[in-house]
């Protein structure tokens, strides 16, 4: 039996070598999922967390058939290899190398999350007031827009599609919302 396919929207977040590890995320994420749609990287600081340490946040879309408690424990996994300690009973207090969450989850595409999430690390990512957070993946540096990133598992090859909306637009189209 054919599962359905989910659009997940995943929260990003690290404030120990944030730029290091926000950057592997991704790129774990990407061989794993093989395309993603990643927002800007964000400076914020820590809220619930007692740390002088800034964060880098940002949010991600992928498409997956996985069940969302399945999804949820392969992140975890992710987490655990970038070095978050998941039995840490006060992790959710610390400073953490990864975090990643599933935030919002739809059978199709669609930003209408971005009006229902309020929480402040979310808003920061949308805000063009804030901080831009430089990650880079490969030699490719991702600048302030969003980036469609997609890996090719047969050449290992991981690249930006583009940063231009009209060309993210039509690559969601063609790529993440038909495959």
């Amino acid at each position: 039996m054919k599962r359905s396919v989910m659009y997940y929207v995943i929260s990003i977040g690290s404030n120990i070598q944030p730029e290091q590890h926000v950057a592997a995320a991704v790129s774990i994420l990407t061989e794993t999922f093989g395309s993603l749609y990643l927002y800007p990287r964000v400076y914020t600081q820590a809220q619930f967390v007692e740390s002088n340490h800034v964060f880098i946040n940002s949010v991600l879309v992928l498409k997956s058939s996985l069940a969302a408690t399945e999804l949820k424990q392969e992140l975890c996994r992710i987490e655990e290899l970038l070095g978050r300690d998941r039995t840490d009973p006060l992790r959710s207090v610390k400073d953490r190398s990864c975090d990643l969450d599933i935030i919002w989850q739809q059978p199709h595409w669609s930003e209408v999350w971005k009006t229902e999430l309020t929480e402040s690390y979310i808003q920061q990512v949308f805000d063009p007031a804030s901080t831009q957070a430089p990650i880079q993946l490969g030699f490719q540096l991702f600048s302030e827009r969003p980036a469609a990133i997609y890996f090719q598992a047969q050449a290992g090859d991981k690249f930006i599609v583009d940063q231009k909306p009209d060309a993210l637009i039509n690559w969601l189209e063609t790529s993440l919302l038909c495959n």
